[in-house]
């Protein structure tokens, strides 16, 4: 089916190209086009079926008053708290959100991408795989409006919000440096996805700057999936030495690694001290809390949707915007604090050593 051009409304509403097109690009007012006229070419467009999905800008009658909205895994908690919130957002403005798992995968992903367009939605929200960059790229050709979510590249230039991921992996770290713990496993989740990259690094810093060298041996794991944490934790277990402690980078990752701690024998935080990243679903009934990293969920779904729909409302004023928001280490009884070991005393002069000490008393 041939698509419907410009100059076909034009035609049927009895007027010029200029002056169809003005109006589809909500510019009657600016040219004083009488209201008769403006009606004339909006219900040319409806009855013809004339596609703005490529266009930035579509006037009201003409929106379809829904958003597409494209997430990697609705089973993930926060995830899935994010999608509601949105949803929440979305409607109290007058908006339906069509909601799409791309299940991890980024060709399904560039599909669903397509489909959505394609259902002329006003809007897309994308929380992207991060496996492959270049569909994203290239949303700014569909002349769509979009935000990106949760995962992001500093080159993308659209409107995004996500959080400061290096810096909360930083301060869980060192909180769990800053209570003795020197051996720390950190249980990633994909390497190279840009989210899991800023975790890691984060971790590998706060080791740096309290002058800590870091154990390539002690960064685990290779996939999303909820096992990964499972398996990944054995691993740790069987290193000798074995480490005190695990920043465990999601909280499928968490909750797994306290079941592979479980069926070991092992307790939190009397064998082994434990941080997460999310919020685990209910933490604060377990039988014993989890530190955990806390996500603004809310706060991420109000922005993402007031972004989106400034740029369908007011593209003109409507400029690229990139938030990064602050999370939440939520400390609880999930990290014990470990003494320092003493030194040894001498064997070559023990009295010296029993004077060195007897001065420090």
């Amino acid at each position: 089916m041939s698509r419907v051009t410009l100059q076909a409304v034009a035609s049927q509403a009895g007027i010029s190209v200029a002056t169809a097109s003005r109006v589809l690009s909500g510019q009657s007012t600016r040219f004083r086009i009488p209201p008769e006229t403006e009606q004339a070419v909006l219900k040319a467009a409806r009855d013809l079926g004339y596609s703005l999905n490529r266009r930035f800008y579509k006037p009201a009658a003409l929106r379809s008053r829904t958003l597409g909205l494209i997430v990697p895994d609705l089973s993930h908690f926060f995830l899935a708290q994010l999608a509601r919130k949105i949803i929440e957002c979305a409607r109290q403005a007058g908006f339906d959100v069509l909601v799409c798992d791309s299940l991890e995968d980024t060709a399904t992903e560039s599909e669903l991408m397509d489909q959505l367009a394609a259902r002329e939605i006003d809007g897309l929200l994308l929380l992207p795989v991060g496996k492959d960059w270049q569909h994203v790229r290239e949303l700014s050709q569909r002349k769509l409006p979009v935000v990106l979510l949760d995962r992001v590249l500093p080159d993308i230039v659209c409107h995004c919000v996500s959080v400061d991921n290096y810096h909360a992996a930083y301060r869980a770290t060192e909180y769990l440096i800053g209570h003795g713990h020197r051996r720390i496993g950190c249980i990633q989740r994909l390497p190279h996805a840009w989210i899991n990259e800023e975790r890691v690094r984060g971790y590998r810093e706060a080791h740096r700057a309290h002058g800590l060298g870091v154990d390539d041996a002690l960064v685990l794991g290779s996939q999303f999936g909820q096992h990964n944490g499972y398996l990944e934790v054995k691993r740790l277990l069987e290193m000798k030495p074995r480490p005190s402690a695990i920043f465990a980078l999601s909280h499928l990752v968490t909750l797994e690694a306290l079941r592979a701690l479980r069926d070991h024998g092992l307790s939190v935080p009397k064998d082994m001290s434990i941080v997460g990243f999310d919020e685990v679903p209910h933490a604060e009934f377990f039988c014993q809390p989890i530190t955990t990293v806390r996500q603004p969920i809310q706060e991420m779904g109000r922005m993402a949707v007031d972004m989106l729909l400034e740029q369908i409302e007011r593209p003109a004023t409507a400029q690229p915007m990139a938030v990064q928001l602050p999370c939440e280490l939520v400390r609880r009884q999930s990290v014990a604090t470990l003494r320092p070991a003493r030194p040894a005393p001498s064997r070559r002069n023990p009295r010296s050593s029993n004077l060195n000490q007897k001065k420090h008393l």
